[in-house]
């Protein structure tokens, strides 16, 4: 029997499931302490995003009758089935491995192990791909143009669904520190921590005969349900924000750093800020240059009345209504707009000279609620108050 406590053991046994599928696994030579760069997942998740992405958009703008809510929500449900059906297959044959064993009296494992392995490794790589398939059937869904060539904000994505990246426990940050790490993160490193975690995960679910099978069932269903929401919504984010709101960030391209401050301000007035919140705002601000994304994130306080003077003296006149219109979509995007972002909604428009409309905001969130995406909007001109 495999001592998992013993770390060259479970190197040994992972690094033979990975022989036995044909991947390399991260830090093979060296235990599961060792680091390589380009590990297994990494390759793997970067080869079939390019190869995939093309085919899934073109699938998914074939689908007609349904809204994007409708079919974000049944591709997820589908993928969760089968990634729950392959865990269940994998423990299955672990199980039927492990009885064989014991009623060969141990002369069956030399059989039963590498099918065992097989079988853990092929379940591991399924789960991996049927991730990234769903990933991108998603964003084309939501109407996000995914380049597979610059795969940043798959892996900073990735990151926080897959919790690689995380809140500081304990901390009362709302996300300063998660954003500063997450906008810096290189994609091969968190490919190589998901793709241990999922090997070690894959390898100790099933070792238990008979429970394997309900664990790994419910594990991926939970994983994969869990990944599938947090995309969905990032993606929602950024079709509204930066996809169908790239007008207005283009026109405002000189106050950029102001509007990425500002949504910062909007996502954490309710509390710590959500993964798609965090990789949203890690995507925008690679769209700064180094020492510009540094002052923005040092501004990321709790106050924002520093910013409400900025804005008013910085944000010229003719980009004022596209400034507040990309405000008021990244308050709604969530589909819930509390009192504290009412009030930050409400200094800004004051600031800018501007009236905060709480029916244009609502109107945002029945038509995210509707149809699960904004359709391109018509920006108000708002005359100033008296």
């Amino acid at each position: 029997m495999i001592n998992m406590s013993d770390t060259d053991g479970v190197a040994t046994f992972t690094n033979g499931i990975a022989g036995a599928v044909g991947v390399a696994v991260p830090g093979a030579d060296q235990g599961l302490r060792g680091h390589r760069r380009g590990g297994w997942y990494t390759k793997l998740v970067a080869h079939y995003l390019k190869r995939n992405a093309a085919k899934v958009a073109e699938r998914a703008a074939l689908a007609e009758g349904e809204t994007a809510s409708a079919r974000a929500i049944s591709a997820i449900r589908w993928a969760c089935v089968k990634s729950a059906i392959s865990g269940a297959a994998s423990g299955a044959v672990s199980t039927g491995a492990t009885i064989f064993t014991a009623e060969t009296e141990g002369l069956g494992a030399i059989v039963a192990g590498p099918v065992a392995a097989l079988a853990i490794g092929a379940e591991m790589i399924f789960r991996a791909l049927l991730h990234v398939e769903l990933t991108c059937e998603l964003a084309a869904i939501q109407g996000v143009e995914f380049d597979p060539d610059d795969d940043d904000d798959l892996w900073r994505l990735y990151a926080l669904a897959f919790g690689t990246h995380g809140h500081e426990a304990g901390s009362e940050d709302p996300g300063k520190q998660l954003v500063t790490e997450v906008s810096h993160l290189e994609g091969e490193q968190v490919g190589e921590k998901i793709g241990r975690r999922v090997l070690g995960e894959s390898v100790m679910r099933n070792i238990v005969p008979v429970l394997g099978i309900f664990t790994s069932a419910i594990t991926n269903y939970r994983m994969t349900r869990r990944l599938g929401d947090t995309v969905r919504r990032y993606m929602r984010y950024q079709h509204a924000l930066d996809q169908e709101g790239s007008h207005a960030t283009a026109a405002c391209r000189a106050q950029l750093d102001l509007l990425i401050e500002g949504m910062w301000f909007i996502f954490s007035a309710d509390g710590k800020l959500t993964p798609e919140e965090a990789a949203f705002l890690g995507h925008m601000l690679r769209k700064l240059d180094p020492f510009e994304r540094r002052a923005v994130i040092a501004r990321f306080v709790e106050d924002e009345l520093d910013w409400t003077v900025r804005i008013k003296t910085e944000v010229p006149e003719a980009q004022r209504d596209l400034f507040m219109h990309v405000l008021e979509v990244a308050a709604a995007v969530d589909k819930e707009v509390g009192l504290p972002e009412r009030k930050i909604l409400r200094r800004a428009a004051r600031s800018l000279g501007r009236e905060f409309s709480e029916k244009r905001v609502q109107d945002m969130i029945t038509e995210l609620e509707e149809t699960g995406v904004l359709a391109p909007h018509v920006v108000p001109r708002s005359p100033a108050p008296v």
